[in-house]
Parts: structure tokens; C-alpha cells; sequence
């Protein structure tokens, strides 16, 4: 059941960042310095740590279905963002490709790695 909760959790999260990639803006970024790479950060921070939970390693279930795939996942997380950075470009007028966006989530997804490395060495 905790497993379901984590893919749920990480679809969730996935869908609230294309939303935010293609429509909705979040809430005070205009008026706090650097919260928009703040944000794109830590979306991809938890995306990526809900994602590597349920798929690679749990506390108390141990390995999942891609034990040895973290690393793996993270550069095609980066890819992923990458290409929504680009389509931003593409299918919008009010958004726009940013390399300060793809640092932050490239970032975040390391972040998210580096977490769960330690969290499963601990």
C-alpha cells in the first residue's frame, strides 16, 4: 500500500510540474528573489525522491523493481526537464526556456539522488 502511495505521490508531483511548466504560476514568484529556480528545485527534488522510493529503494521493503537504476533515473529526469524547458519555448508565449531552470532542476534531481543514497547507506 505504502508503494501505491509513492507512484500516486510521484504522478502527482509530475503533473503539478507540467502545470506549472505550461500554464499555472506559482504563487509569489514575482516578488521573492530567486523563487522560481527555488521552486523548479524542489519539484524536481520530491518528484524525484517519491520516484526513487517506490522504484529503486524503501526503508523497511528494501530494493524495488530497479534496484541499481538511480543514477539512470536522474540524468533522464534531467532529460525530462530539459525537453519541458524546450517546449516551453515552443508551445507557449509566456514561457520561456531558461538555463537557470534547467540548473536548478538538474539540482534537485541530484539532490533527491544524494539523499537517497545516504538515506539507504544509513
Amino acid at each position: 500500500m505504502i508503494d501505491a502511495a509513492l507512484w500516486a505521490l510521484t504522478a502527482g508531483l509530475a503533473l503539478v510540474t507540467v502545470l506549472f511548466s505550461f500554464g499555472l504560476s506559482p504563487p509569489g514568484t514575482e516578488s521573492i528573489p530567486l523563487a522560481d529556480k527555488i521552486g523548479h528545485g524542489l519539484i524536481y527534488a520530491a518528484t524525484f525522491f517519491c520516484f526513487l522510493l517506490a522504484a529503486v529503494w524503501r526503508p523497511g521493503r528494501g530494493d524495488g523493481m530497479f534496484p541499481t537504476r538511480g543514477l539512470v533515473f536522474a540524468l533522464g529526469a534531467v532529460a525530462i526537464g530539459g525537453v519541458l524547458e524546450i517546449l516551453q519555448e515552443v508551445l507557449t508565449v509566456s514561457r520561456h526556456a531558461e538555463l537557470g531552470d534547467l540548473i536548478a532542476e538538474v539540482l534537485g534531481a541530484f539532490g533527491a539522488l544524494a539523499l537517497h543514497v545516504w538515506v539507504r547507506r544509513s
